[in-house]
């Protein structure tokens, strides 16, 4: 063969070779395209449980969902890729992409080591369980059909990925399956009251608190203006003002004299009313952790008895704060409270009327505890608590709203005891007293952080046995 016919050949071969690379990636990008490639491969796996790489990109745009509120905090540019900015949690360097696939990897890997466990335990969905996934995926097929747009248009443009109905059906199948598990693990946890109680000693900065009240006297808060509202006095002037205010304050030894002096100098500086009655009312402060205070109060609690005052000054001078300890440290000896609530969110109601609908239901039947559980499962908006009858065990005081945190913890509330309350924050409240847990408020505490330390060593023990693949993980997201 001449070099000429040579060289012709080798040319046509590698149009041709072009010509099939053109059209193979044309095809891997229609496959890739259609979630075909990403179905086709494993992110994640355990013995019995797997995780594709569709899945892996649904569970990823759920944690960037998690997220998105908050990214404007954190210095991401939600405009660039995440991929192109560099993330202050990879302690090894790493764009925000990555680290958003470690927190998807970590939340699959205790899911599916969830899964096994419940397996070992006989778990199964049942009928009922599987029809409430399907109804899930029915509600969001609803909203994309009111939002103009088939399931599988909306769920691509959620997620970025060619997720379709039976990808959100696995994943919501494996979701169910581990939140029973963890369920089980959990109630599993038993500990004694020794175990409590050693857990206390070796924890008391963290459960041990102290009562106090405390006021931070503002420079500005005395800053003396002329007929034309025009600054007449000098920093220096609003300064000593303010650390003489606090001095008089930290004159008081006990908290009705605290009350009191506050109440004079607030009414001496202009401030009358509802403004003083705030003011007094978010001065006391109840079973503070030290820990919690700032560090030059934390320091200073530490030593101090009740009774003993003191001023602090914020570093820039332009502040004072006032602490006066009302109770050293101590463990708090209150007993948690379980409670059963109907809400009646203000987004979706513009008054108390279907509240008083509802109530009013309960009272034709007795008031009972029964009757209510039936009503909060059919009414309430609280996704807490709306599927377990409106219930909230071990309730600790502080953990819920104020408005809802003081009808609980009413000294005079008694089992049974039933009202309809409005909170500012979240709208109406049907309410039923079920009683006082067997448990103090420390050991809930001290219970609890138990439970999160053994779920912690449980699912660090169960990781070695999930197996991930980093490329398929990465590879399965369109970022």
């Amino acid at each position: 063969m001449s070099k000429e016919k040579t060289k012709k050949l080798l040319i046509t071969v590698g149009v041709i070779i072009a010509a099939l690379l053109v059209v193979g990636l044309a095809v891997y990008n229609s496959l890739y395209n259609s979630g075909i490639v990403q179905r086709s491969k494993t992110a994640m796996k355990t013995d019995n449980y797997s995780v594709d790489g569709m899945m892996f990109a649904y569970f990823y745009n759920s944690q960037l969902q998690n997220y998105a509120s908050a990214f404007s905090y954190m210095g991401v540019d939600t405009s660039k890729s995440l991929k192109a900015q560099d993330c202050p949690y990879m302690t090894e360097g790493g764009s925000w992409f990555d680290y958003l696939v470690s927190v998807t990897r970590d939340y699959v890997g205790n899911m599916l080591s969830l899964c096994e466990i419940g397996r070992e335990k006989g778990n199964d969905l049942s009928d009922a369980e599987l029809t409430e996934i399907n109804e899930q995926i029915d509600v969001l097929a609803d909203t994309a059909k009111n939002a103009g747009y088939s399931l599988d248009e909306y769920l691509r443009l959620m997620t970025g990925s060619a997720v379709k109905r039976k990808d959100v059906q696995k994943c919501l199948r494996l979701t169910s399956l581990a939140q029973k598990a963890y369920t089980q693990v959990m109630d599993g946890f038993e500990y004694t009251d020794e175990q409590l109680k050693a857990y206390a000693d070796e924890n008391a900065a963290t459960l041990e608190g102290v009562d106090y009240y405390s006021y931070t006297f503002n420079a500005a808060d005395f800053r003396k203006y002329d007929a034309d509202d025009n600054p007449t006095s000098s920093a220096s002037e609003e300064s000593e003002a303010a650390q003489n205010a606090a001095s008089e304050l930290a004159a008081a030894s006990d908290a009705a004299s605290f009350e009191s002096t506050l109440r004079s100098i607030l009414s001496a500086n202009g401030k009358s009313g509802e403004d003083i009655d705030t003011a007094v009312s978010g001065a006391k402060k109840t079973h503070v952790a030290t820990a919690g205070l700032p560090a030059e109060a934390n320091e200073w609690a530490a030593g101090a008895s009740a009774g003993d005052a003191t001023v602090i000054a914020s570093e820039s001078g332009d502040a004072y704060t006032t602490y006066l300890l009302t109770k050293e440290a101590y463990l708090n000896d209150t007993h948690a409270r379980s409670v059963r609530h109907i809400l009646f969110l203000n987004t979706t109601y513009e008054d108390s009327s279907k509240a008083d609908e509802v109530y009013a239901e309960w009272e034709a039947a007795g008031f009972t505890e029964d009757k209510f559980i039936e009503l909060a499962n059919e009414y309430s908006e609280d996704p807490g608590s709306n599927e377990v009858g409106g219930l909230y065990e071990d309730v600790t005081p502080g953990a819920m709203i104020e408005e809802f945190d003081s009808w609980l913890f009413d000294p005079a509330r008694k089992p049974g005891d039933h009202a309809l309350i409005e909170s500012e924050s979240y709208g109406w409240h049907i309410m039923y007293y079920v009683g006082e847990s067997d448990l103090m408020v420390w050991q809930t505490e001290a219970e609890a952080a138990l439970k999160n330390k053994d779920y912690t060593a449980l699912l660090a023990e169960r990781s070695s046995s999930v197996t991930y693949d980093a490329k398929v993980a990465a590879d399965s997201i369109r970022a």
